[in-house]
């Protein structure tokens, strides 16, 4: 341990072999000594011969020897705060005894000092520095004005500033002009041509001594050809003609650009026009002011004319206008300011960068049923077993007291009915012959004539109705049905006694379980099922936009009812979208190949509800991530599993004490298992685009199926 090193201290170069390691450490010098450190210490059971510090301020050399025959490891840096620490983990043949020994670099001499030390958990380490992209442009100072002339040797004393810049034009060889403007006011109120300044140069160089004057005195100076202009404001004064520059911008906008120049000291000019809706007011008497008789409301618009400026920087002089439609902006003034401005212009029209993101999402869904099922039926005399999905029933006897309104009735073996609700086991019903049908006769030779009449009276024909055939008592007289699909007659059977015949019901069909017997059926089944939703969008996003992915079905989720005032009734669906969402935003993209985004991708999936007022709803089941601002390398991968969703249902019905016995429990027990697990997993890829490069349209995507490569590759 490098005690008091400094929290800069860092291992720029180390050499190391079997037994030998050495390292060249820098550090800050703040509080060291300036002094030669030698400090030597030696820890042979831990197995190091010797640690040797040399170096004074903030280079030292480290050489670390270890005992013969033990192997030397490559150590572990660490730095914390004011001290570095080397740990050399696993020497050979080292002893269990834990040591530390620490070299104070404030107290240098050859000083053994033991010291226990806890074990130093690692830093975190922040995030490397990468590349910056740099523009870069020299800028002349246009406030010194670059001017020869013989060394000056002055002396003033509160003497105007005009006077001294006169002078001193004169002692140059140079006209001079002072060019009127705003005066910048002192505290006595005079103007700054008047402002007294004091100064001594003695053999000084003659522009500095005339810089100074235009210092001192707050005013501007300006060399055009061999005439010196001097004021408050002469950035755009020149006895040259000035030029005219119009940039159309491609990339940046040019409201953006004209603030940057604006920012930088040009003075732009925008026209602002702003509408305003108004309505006339009626007059007093209660009339409208227009013809119409109505107040309709009109449109006022205006238009101003503002200029904005920082008021200093490189720029000043520089007059400037945009136009919104072409996206240009026009700049007026010395070519030498233009051609600056043009620079600017330059550094700042630049593309934003691209980035093609591949997302895929993989939605895994497990399932996992397994299902025992035992039933079996036992008859042994009159007593009956039954055994369903676990469920026991059992008679004892030949009768089981009924419901309320069946009474009782014989067991008839059936494991579907509830106990206490037994019908007879074999009802009885009335006896019945079959016979052949047979028809009343009717007496042909007697009709009756029935005559017909119109609505106006006049008889138009005639109905022949016949009676029935009677014999001589007068009783109806029956022959046998001619017709041959005619039904045969059902006639209940009494006996001598007029009372009814009752017989046993039979019925072909039905099942009779036979004494002395067993039934057995077992059912074991197994459902697995596996669903697997894969999902590979690729997202093409230009730098701090947002893409949208929405792929699914509409679905209806609820329906509401509304009666209205005439008596009907309205029927509104509500409805939401289920399938697969991404919403992905590119927030930047740097020098460095580094993408710093948000993703927030949803899959919903709908399950039936049933239905509302007819109409079929469903549920959403929905799953979302939201990953929060991540930052990747370009073509780096990352994982994102999110949302892990597994239940287990284990269901049994059983037997009391019979259905908890080994191997012959299960005849007793019906058992059921339920397994279910939902994995969301995300993998993000961003690519960043290179248009420099041109490339393929498409950016080398490759179409899954024949159709699309065949449409590809026609060039729709």
């Amino acid at each position: 341990m490098l005690t008091g090193i400094g929290d800069s201290a860092r291992v720029v170069q180390e050499r190391s072999t079997d037994t030998n390691w050495r390292g060249e450490i820098t550090g800050s010098d703040d509080g060291l000594s300036t002094d030669e450190v030698a400090q030597q210490v030696s820890m042979p059971e831990m197995g190091l011969a010797s640690v040797r510090l040399r170096g004074s301020g903030s280079a030292y050399r480290l050489e670390v020897k270890s005992v013969t025959g033990i192997v030397l490891p490559k150590p572990k840096i660490l730095a914390t705060g004011d001290d570095l620490v080397l740990r050399f983990s696993g020497l050979t043949g080292a002893s269990k005894t834990r040591q530390t020994s620490s070299l104070d670099l404030r107290r240098p001499g050859r000083v053994a000092q033991p010291v226990m030390a806890p074990p130093i958990r690692p830093r975190a380490v922040a995030p490397p520095l990468g590349d910056m992209a740099v523009g870069t442009m020299l800028v002349n100072n246009r406030s010194f004005v670059t001017a020869s002339g013989p060394p000056v040797s002055l002396t003033l004393n509160n003497a105007p500033a005009k006077d001294a810049l006169m002078s001193l034009a004169r002692l140059g060889g140079y006209g001079f002009v002072f060019v009127g403007g705003a005066d910048l006011p002192t505290a006595e109120g005079v103007d700054s041509s008047q402002y007294p300044v004091t100064m001594a140069f003695r053999d000084e160089r003659y522009d500095r001594a005339l810089n100074s004057v235009l210092m001192s005195s707050g005013l501007q100076g300006r060399l055009d050809g061999n005439t010196l202009l001097v004021g408050t404001a002469i950035s755009a004064k020149s006895f040259g003609p000035q030029m005219s520059k119009v940039f159309r911008m491609n990339q940046v906008d040019v409201e953006s650009a004209s603030q940057y120049l604006g920012n930088l000291g040009a003075a732009i000019t925008v026209t602002r026009t702003s509408t305003a809706a108004a309505s006339e007011e009626s007059s007093d008497d209660g009339e409208s002011s227009d013809s119409g008789g109505s107040n309709d409301p009109t449109a006022s618009v205006s238009s101003s004319v503002e200029t904005y400026s920082s008021g200093f920087g490189p720029l000043i002089g520089l007059i400037g206008t945009t136009d919104s439609r072409l996206n240009t902006i026009t700049l007026i003034g010395d070519p030498k300011l233009i051609s600056v401005a043009e620079s600017y212009l330059r550094q700042i029209d630049l593309r934003k960068r691209q980035v093609a993101v591949k997302v895929q999402i993989l939605n895994v869904t497990l399932d996992n049923d397994a299902s025992i099922d035992s039933s079996f039926s036992a008859k042994i005399g009159n007593t009956f077993i039954v055994s369903q999905s676990g469920k026991a029933h059992m008679n004892f006897g030949a009768y089981k007291p009924g419901g309320p309104l069946l009474g009782s009735g014989t067991y008839n073996g059936s494991e579907y009915v509830n106990p206490g609700t037994y019908p007879s086991f074999v009802p009885r019903v009335q006896a019945q012959d079959v016979r052949d049908p047979v028809i009343a006769a009717k007496d042909v030779k007697n009709g009756i004539v029935t005559p017909i009449f119109d609505k106006n009276g006049n008889q138009i024909g005639s109905d022949v109705t016949y009676p029935d055939l009677l014999d001589e008592k007068g009783r109806p007289v029956y022959i046998p049905d001619s017709n041959p699909n005619a039904a045969k007659q059902l006639v209940p059977r009494i006996d001598k006694k007029g009372r009814p015949i009752y017989v046993n019901a039979r019925d072909q069909n039905s099942f009779k379980y036979p004494d002395n017997s067993f039934y057995s059926y077992l059912e074991s089944v197994i459902i697995s099922s596996s669903s697997k939703t894969l999902s590979q969008p690729t997202l093409l996003v230009q730098e701090g936009e947002t893409a949208v992915v929405r792929s699914g079905e509409n679905v209806i989720t609820g329906v509401s009812k509304n009666d209205t005032a005439n008596g009907s009734t309205q029927f509104t669906n509500t409805r939401e979208d289920a399938g697969l969402t991404v919403n992905l935003e590119v927030e930047k993209i740097d020098d460095n190949g580094f993408v710093t985004m948000k993703l927030n991708p949803a899959i919903s999936v709908p399950t039936s509800a049933g239905q509302q007022e007819g109409v079929q709803i469903f549920n959403i089941v929905k799953r979302e991530l939201n990953s929060g601002r991540i930052r990747l390398r370009d073509r780096q991968t990352l994982i994102l599993t999110g949302v892990i969703t597994e239940s287990d249902r284990q269901l049994a019905r059983k037997w009391p004490i019979l259905g908890d016995l080994p191997l012959i429990g299960q005849l007793f027990r019906s058992s059921s298992s339920n397994r279910q697990k939902n994995e969301l997993v995300i993998i993000v890829t961003p690519s960043i685009l290179d248009d420099d490069n041109g490339g393929t349209y498409g950016y080398g995507y490759r179409p899954g199926t024949s159709a699309g490569r065949e449409l590809v590759q026609q060039g729709y």
